[in-house]
């Protein structure tokens, strides 16, 4: 998937109230992003952290949303009404789409992993902010994110 988008791939788990990320792809041609392996962003400045909250439990989300939010750029969502609608809208969609939550420069494209119980990652690309082919992204995101799902399903029904 990410030899054919060309652009930052990554995925990120729910992990102390932040999205974690455990693994990046990165194209040499590829736009600005600021994450790592083993680093943290907040739930509500990136569209990883917008996929694991919008699926995560209500009780989970009222506490998220409850709490000060950081913002890490003029686009990211620090109001929590507004993220209450975000949230519904990548339930709705099926992905977050999030231009400029992190740096202006880049926009953000996230589908949930689900391993059959539930959304256990976020997967995404993140792209120059203008160039996001959003249809073509997401529909390779929807397919490599059921691939991970069905291999990651697989390994916890073998072992038990």
């Amino acid at each position: 998937m990410q030899a054919g988008i060309r652009e930052h791939t990554q995925l990120g788990v729910l992990e102390q109230d932040a999205v974690l990320f455990i693994e990046r792809l990165s194209a040499r041609q590829a736009g600005s992003n600021i994450t790592k392996i083993a680093g943290r962003l907040p739930l509500n400045a990136s569209s990883s952290g917008l996929v694991l909250l919008a699926y995560s439990p209500p009780a989970y989300q009222d506490r998220i949303l409850s709490s000060p939010l950081k913002q890490l750029s003029t686009e990211t969502i620090v109001d929590a009404t507004e993220l209450r609608k975000k949230l519904a809208e990548v339930r709705k969609r099926g992905y977050a789409f999030a231009p400029g939550y992190i740096e202006s420069v880049s926009t953000g494209i996230a589908v949930p992993v689900s391993d059959g119980a539930g959304v256990i990652a976020a997967l995404s690309v993140v792209m120059p902010r203008g160039n996001e082919r959003e249809p073509e992204v997401v529909a390779r995101l929807k397919r490599a994110a059921t691939d991970i799902g069905q291999a990651a399903s697989a390994v916890r029904f073998s072992s038990h």
